[in-house]
Order: structure tokens, then C-alpha cells, then sequence
């Protein structure tokens, strides 16, 4: 295992660092790894991050074309309620 020392830590994060090491009851070195593994581009992602890539393209011709035009009411523009802004 590699060592690391960390000098001049501020009094304020040190009491802090002790403070949530007791809270989770274990040692300041634990805390302080743990913070350093959850921190950005650190931590081993355990879950799969999850997107459309399984149901993408899985529609058919005929629900593409029902779905297109159930939003074609979406894409009118009610003037009176743009001008007025209600």
C-alpha cells in the first residue's frame, strides 16, 4: 500500500474530518479514503447508468406515425394566449 502525508490541514477541517469519523465510527484514515473515493472521476461506478439504447428504434412504422401525429396539436401556436401571455 501507498502512503501519503498531508501537512497543514486546517484546524476547522480536521475537527471536521474527526467529527464525521466518529459519527461513522471509524478511523480518520477510513474517512478520509472514503471521501477520496466518492470524489468525481474516482469512485468505481457500481451501477450501470442506464439510457434508451434498449428501446431505441423499437417502434414500428404504424406507432412512429400514431405517435407523430398525437403531437402535431403540439406544435400549433395559440396566439391569443403568446400575445396576451396568460
Amino acid at each position: 500500500m501507498n502512503q501519503i502525508t498531508l501537512r497543514q490541514i486546517p484546524k476547522k477541517t480536521y475537527h471536521q474530518l474527526r467529527m464525521l469519523a466518529k459519527k461513522n465510527r471509524t478511523s480518520i484514515n477510513k474517512t478520509i479514503l472514503s471521501l477520496i473515493h466518492k470524489s468525481p472521476g474516482l469512485e468505481e461506478r457500481t451501477s450501470r447508468m442506464r439510457d434508451l439504447g434498449d428501446i431505441a428504434g423499437t417502434w414500428s412504422d404504424e406507432e412512429f406515425r400514431e405517435f407523430s401525429l398525437l403531437m402535431k396539436d403540439f406544435e400549433k401556436i395559440d396566439k391569443e394566449v403568446w400575445i396576451s401571455g396568460i
